[in-house]
């Protein structure tokens, strides 16, 4: 077994010195207080809800973080994850990197509950060694929403967490129904698409904060219906291809979103061909994350005449769910129209 020189009690330097240059002073670890994880929620670089998501926590995990009056809490994730799936590096002071495609579990104890699910690329500092597994630590930001503060000072490591709730304990529900009529949106913060009657049963795909996104079986008359555009899917969340690359990579996705800049791949745009124009937009909308859609040659032109934050439909194919370094999707432009007012 290998240990790490650094004291396990103690919070690395390296994260006191970014927090003291954004103006905010790290709490020490006697200042934080365990709570527990109530909705599967992400686990962020930053208090912002376009930062890079490092993990996703699974519901009933505990996990140590700084009592706060604000919607964001710094949180301390630890657990053990299996060796394979991570290789040693240097980059911002960490020791390991997940290198698994699609990202890698995160458990409480070697082979034990998973706690969360981190994202390829997600940094992480090491403590220990036990045959295959590695025990690993990280700081990031939670929206405060989706965790319960326990009420007692933390004591004890967040690896020893309890295993997640299951899933007819109530916490966290696969079918439901409404408890009153209420409006469904197709995407978050998105106009009102339909209302549901109390009582209608929904199966829950995914949560985001206080919402969940929904499934639901009825019938239409086929006179109401109209094709939609061949293999295109609309309506699909940024957050759902993240969630789930394996289901949307490769498929042609129609997304609305904000035109902000042409640029130039460089080393840091792994995905996109070195050299290769692309426009960076905000989206897709009403999201406030970021796209990078690669723009064919003959494209080029007609997008550098799009005015400055205009709105544009694409269709694209879903290159890749999540950059490697800030968890972008990165789409290649099939079509294109501005979005009229």
């Amino acid at each position: 077994m290998r240990q790490s020189s650094r004291p396990r009690g103690s919070l690395p330097a390296r994260f006191v010195v970014l927090a003291l240059g954004a103006g905010v002073l790290t709490a020490p670890l006697q200042a934080q207080e365990l709570y527990r994880v109530v909705r599967t929620e992400n686990f962020r670089r930053a208090a912002s809800a376009t930062a890079p998501i490092l993990a996703q926590v699974s519901p009933g995990s505990q996990v140590q973080a700084v009592p706060s009056q604000i919607e964001w809490l710094q949180v301390q994730l630890e657990g053990w994850i299996w060796s394979a799936s991570v290789r040693s590096t240097t980059r911002d002071g960490y020791d390991l990197e997940v290198m698994e495609e699609g990202g890698e579990n995160l458990r409480g104890t070697p082979n034990g509950a998973i706690l969360a699910r981190l994202s390829q690329g997600a940094l992480l500092e090491e403590i220990d060694r036990q045959a295959n597994w590695i025990q690993v630590r990280r700081s990031g930001w939670m929206w405060a929403a989706s965790l319960e503060r326990l009420g007692e000072q933390a004591t004890r490591s967040a690896g020893a967490a309890a295993p997640p709730i299951e899933a007819d304990s109530g916490a966290r529900l696969d079918r439901a129904v409404l408890s009153n009529a209420a409006p469904m949106v197709r995407v978050l913060q998105g106009d009102e698409s339909a209302t549901l009657a109390e009582g209608t049963p929904v199966k829950i795909l995914a949560r985001s904060g206080e919402w969940v996104r929904v499934q639901l079986e009825g019938w239409v008359r086929e006179s109401d219906l109209r094709p939609a555009a061949d293999g295109v899917l609309e309506g699909v969340t940024g957050a759902e291809v993240r969630a789930s690359p394996e289901e949307y990579e490769g498929k042609l996705l129609q997304w609305n979103v904000q035109f902000l800049a042409i640029q130039e791949a460089d080393e840091l745009r792994s995905e996109i061909p070195l050299g290769r124009r692309y426009m960076l937009a905000r989206g897709p909308l009403p999201e406030a994350g970021f796209v990078y859609v690669i723009l064919p040659p003959d494209r080029i032109a007609e997008v550098e005449r799009l005015a400055p934050i205009a709105q544009v439909v694409i269709i694209g194919r879903l290159r890749v769910a999540r950059s490697r370094y800030l968890g972008n999707p990165v789409v290649e432009l099939v079509d294109l129209a501005v979005r009229q007012p």
